[in-house]
């Protein structure tokens, strides 16, 4: 098409947001010429230039008020005809809509596999992620850290000593855990064999029966949690 390339850009970033480092350097140098030294911003398909709408029709309007085009080549648009905007609508609203359902099916997948009791994420201090031999991920107690974290429980619910001491003595018996961690490692039900299902919605949050070992008593836990 009689177009002179002055510069080839290679991106291996997601196009979800225009921060990155090639995109910011591109207009680092358009600000400073003002647009002056190109035409156009040519790209394979508007996915490949913003899977973001708002973010991309701000960017095309930065674009054009340089005076500078941007082009998809396997799904080129005269933005001068009107009409063309509604086409521009739907090629930069369905990279969008893809990633929302892909993110919407992470969020249901988990849910799911909370709801049959599976652990989720990294395992908390005295249990370890581990796979069996069918390729399912689950946590099992991991010794020495199950038995500090037993002994903090205990010491809890006896209620002598306060959460700070209890957990500066755990930690001198061995124990890996920050104080902050430790505050919300003491309030999970994760240790009495539970999952917690949050709130989502209008379904309330609630507990279900874990597949992993339970570490302390029910009663253990809840007498922690009224000392508390």
């Amino acid at each position: 098409n009689d177009i002179e390339v002055k510069k080839i850009i290679f991106e291996d970033y997601s196009a979800k947001t225009f921060n990155r480092p090639q995109w910011t350097k591109l207009l680092a140098e358009l600000k400073k010429t003002r647009g002056k030294d190109f035409d156009y911003v040519l790209f394979t398909k508007w996915d490949r230039f913003s899977r973001n709408t708002a973010d991309a029709y701000g960017m095309i309007r930065l674009l054009t008020d340089y005076q500078i085009d941007p082009i998809a080549i396997d799904q080129p648009l005269d933005l001068s005809v009107p009409e063309s905007k509604t086409i521009l609508a739907v090629y930069l609203s369905m990279p969008e809509v893809e990633n929302d359902r892909r993110a919407l099916n992470v969020v249901y997948g988990m849910r799911r596999a909370k709801k049959e009791g599976r652990w989720m994420g990294l395992a908390p201090v005295g249990y370890k992620n581990k796979t069996a031999e069918n390729g399912k991920k689950y946590i099992a107690l991991h010794e020495p850290q199950a038995s500090h974290m037993k002994w903090a429980f205990e010491q809890l619910a006896i209620g002598l000593l306060a959460t700070e001491h209890v957990w500066m003595k755990a930690l001198e018996r061995g124990l890996k855990c920050s104080r902050n961690g430790f505050w919300s490692l003491i309030s999970n039900p994760c240790y009495i064999g539970k999952i917690t299902i949050p709130k989502f919605k209008d379904e309330e949050a609630y507990l279900v029966d874990g597949q992993h070992e339970a570490l302390i008593s029910e009663s253990t836990f809840y007498r922690v949690q009224e000392v508390l």
